[in-house]
């Protein structure tokens, strides 16, 4: 049973309610402790706050590119350090004896101190998510970690930058071999989502191809994990993978910003607010104002950095299609 702490200084605090941390990419789930000490209290200190360093380190690696890590490596984390970022803990899976503590924490961190701590370190923080995919697994069961649609289904993954959901186990074992554009768009309709992620580990134990697509634009790639202990591992490792690949994509360069009025075209209220939340989430977009609106449009000034193409790939993972039209100049509409 899940257990909510009121922390102390010298342990953590909670501030909020285990539902509130759900999709937020600032918090990092499935953390597992285990510490034994003098007595069980010290166990528990340890215990969690071990845990909290390790989810500190995993959420510095999510929001930041791996080459900026490696010219201008962090100091070593500590426990004040870690306890000044944190704003919230949950506490699960708890079992203790009289010197030993072992639990499942989820971390959740406050934006601005971790935005202060990176620019302090001189790292570029990238929060923005791409769209959720639907996952899809096949597979024929993988040894140490359980299989690959539990792996793929746990709720922690829905706080990466690329979230991710898993579509049940018989609709993916009803799709064809070769799926056809209508069994995708089928399934996209049933879970409301336009990203589909097939997962194909049949036959291996340490890898899968992976085929990512784009209902709505059809567009998708193709990748293969390798070298995974199990099906938790190559879960991390596809995560890690899709991560990495948003956050070439997302991050603003170093080029000039530009400044330049957008048409907004929708058909409804709903497009509307699905284009607003993209824009304002955008990490190219640092600027964004309204300057007229309509009933199926509206015209907006942005300012963003990199370049358009770069803009228009991040823009795309969010259901947005970005293009230049020769009466209206750039124009932005759901996908």
């Amino acid at each position: 049973m899940t257990r909510i702490l009121f922390l102390t200084f010298a342990i953590l605090s909670l501030l909020v309610a285990p539902r509130a941390l759900a999709g937020d990419p600032f918090t990092v789930g499935g953390i597992n402790v285990d510490a034994t000490a003098a007595t069980a209290i010290e166990a528990q200190t340890k215990a969690i706050q071990g845990g909290q360093l390790r989810a500190a380190n995993a959420l510095i690696n999510r929001m930041t590119l791996e080459s900026e890590r490696a010219a201008n490596p962090l100091p070593a984390l500590t426990p004040e350090m870690v306890g000044r970022m944190i704003r919230a803990l949950e506490v699960g899976q708890e079992r203790r004896s009289a010197n030993r503590y072992l639990g499942e924490i989820t971390v959740a961190f406050n934006p601005s101190q971790v935005q202060q701590f990176l620019k302090d370190n001189q790292l570029t923080l990238v929060s923005s998510q791409a769209r959720e995919r639907l996952v899809l697994v096949r597979e024929s069961g993988l040894r140490g970690g359980g299989t690959l649609q539990t792996a793929l289904s746990d709720p922690r993954l829905s706080y990466a930058l690329t979230p991710l959901t898993a579509a049940s186990a018989a609709d993916a074992a009803n799709l064809s071999a070769t799926p056809s554009v209508s069994e995708l768009e089928n399934l996209a309709a049933k879970y409301s989502l336009n990203q589909i992620l097939i997962v194909d580990a049949r036959g291996s134990a340490t890898s899968a191809n992976i085929t990512d697509v784009s209902v709505d634009t059809g567009n998708r790639q193709s990748f293969t994990i390798s070298g995974a202990a199990g099906a938790d591992d190559l879960a991390d490792r596809l995560v890690a993978r899709l991560e990495a690949d948003w956050k070439q994509a997302s991050s603003v360069g170093t080029g000039q910003m530009v400044t330049t009025p957008v048409s907004v075209l929708y058909q409804s209220h709903t497009d509307w607010i699905t284009l607003q939340e993209a824009i304002n989430t955008s990490a190219q977009i640092k600027g964004a104002r309204l300057d007229a609106l309509s009933k199926d449009g509206a015209l907006m000034t942005i300012s963003y950095g990199g370049d358009i193409d770069r803009l228009a790939t991040e823009l795309r993972f969010k259901g947005v299609r970005v293009q230049q039209d020769p009466k209206l100049g750039l124009v932005f509409t759901r996908s």
